[in-house]
């Protein structure tokens, strides 16, 4: 048996656009807006998006820049005050160190991040989802996967019950069970998301495959003797694929090759059995 253990945000879909939209609102509600400079002050509506989008280009590419660096949906949260206080963080390890010393309220913001996602789909689910579109070459490998018969599972920071939904037939019909997609509640470290794979399918931890697009995730996961690849096409930067090929970690830039490369791999390990 093989098991192969992806990532949801940055490796299925482009979701910097849906955090951003989602972080902002969820901030905003809770720590007010009298100072709050970033983007006029104002909520974000799907209205206004298209203005959002062409008015302040510069501020989203600066969050796009500083996305590489979040572990889960607080850091959200962190890097909207990071861009309110005009902050410039160009490493992991600055991020890391602001992560550890200003907490501002996170556990807070975690949940007001979620029910503010959740208002938003419940307003207008495809005007959501249009703010996270898939990475299609991904979402055909998958499939290709899965009727080889490779256990397809997710290791996600989000939350099952918001994937779930996407991978409906409706939307991006990808062959997923609720079941298998593991999600905050085994905390930062998806470590334990491995050990959870290992234990429950019996399956040799060489035949676990697992691919994201956060570095510190794979460096985390590398050490139980797993397979790990990171996912270049989305959010990581040249510094970190230039460390995961130091380290040895394949590195996917693009999307397309997906299930190439994995397949690849795979039949490696096969012959050498």
């Amino acid at each position: 048996m093989k098991v192969l253990a992806i990532d949801y945000d940055g490796v299925i879909v482009d979701s910097v656009l849906d955090s951003l939209f989602v972080s902002h609102n969820a901030y905003l509600k809770l720590f007010g807006n009298e100072k709050r400079k970033q983007f006029g002050g104002k909520p974000f509506t799907f209205q206004n998006w298209p203005t959002i989008l062409q008015k302040y280009s510069k501020e989203i590419e600066y969050y796009r820049s500083l996305r590489p660096y979040i572990r889960d949906a607080i850091d959200y949260g962190l890097i909207q005050k990071l861009m309110e206080n005009g902050k410039n963080i160009q490493s992991q390890i600055e991020f890391d160190k602001y992560r550890k010393t200003d907490r501002f309220g996170l556990e807070k913001f975690y949940d007001a991040f979620f029910k503010e996602r959740k208002k938003l789909q419940e307003e207008d689910f495809e005007g959501w989802l249009s703010l996270e579109p898939p990475y299609e070459g991904v979402i055909k490998g998958i499939r290709k996967f899965v009727k080889e018969g490779i256990k397809v599972m997710v290791a996600t920071s989000n939350r099952t019950e918001f994937i779930f939904q996407v991978f409906h037939p409706l939307y991006y019909d990808i062959p997923v069970k609720y079941e298998d997609i593991l999600d905050f509640n085994f905390g930062e470290d998806k470590s334990k998301q491995i050990q959870y794979i290992h234990e429950k399918f019996k399956v040799n931890l060489k035949d676990i495959y697992f691919m994201d697009d956060q570095l510190a995730h794979l460096e985390q996961t590398r050490s139980l003797g797993i397979s790990v690849f990171l996912a270049g096409w989305s959010y990581a930067t040249i510094q970190q694929k230039g460390r995961a090929k130091i380290e040895g970690i394949p590195v996917i830039n693009r999307s397309e090759d997906f299930y190439s490369i994995l397949k690849e791999h795979m039949n490696r390990r096969l012959k050498y059995h």
